[in-house]
């Protein structure tokens, strides 16, 4: 124990001590972190000519989703900017990063695809490779 310091000093120093080491590496979390990943909400419809993906994207622009297509998967990312609610030194802004990577459930042809982005709603529709046609077929 130090000269002069009774327990109580020393531990209401400790107390403090340890509130400040606690700001310090939340501070420094905070300004590691680069961006926050979000794994948005999604639907797959199989039809028999195509397969509709459907991805929640509420408060994002159009131009700031980027959609990478192969004939196995779609990858759909999208950056904004989130406001940061807390400490109110300097940027209260961060930037966001939404993620989603969606596995087709049959191979599909990438050149065949059309997507549109309504009310928060991004819809891509993309062919089959292999179609499924129907037919009855009679019993002997």
């Amino acid at each position: 124990m130090k000269k002069g310091m009774d327990s109580k000093g020393l531990i209401d120093k400790m107390l403090e001590d340890t509130a400040k080491t606690i700001d310090s590496i939340k501070n420094d979390i905070e300004k590691t972190i680069v961006d926050y990943t979000f794994v948005p909400g999604k639907d797959i419809i199989e039809t028999d000519d195509s397969i509709i993906v459907r991805v929640d994207l509420a408060g994002i622009k159009k131009e700031n989703i980027d959609l990478n297509l192969t004939d196995t998967k779609l990858r759909v990312k999208a950056e904004f900017e989130d406001e940061h609610i807390g400490d109110l030194k300097g940027n209260n802004r961060r930037p966001t990063l939404i993620r989603r990577t969606v596995r087709f459930p049959k191979k599909v042809v990438p050149e065949e695809s059309e997507a549109k982005f309504e009310n928060g709603l991004l819809t891509l529709e993309v062919s089959k490779l292999e179609k499924k046609e129907s037919y009855t077929v009679n019993i002997k």
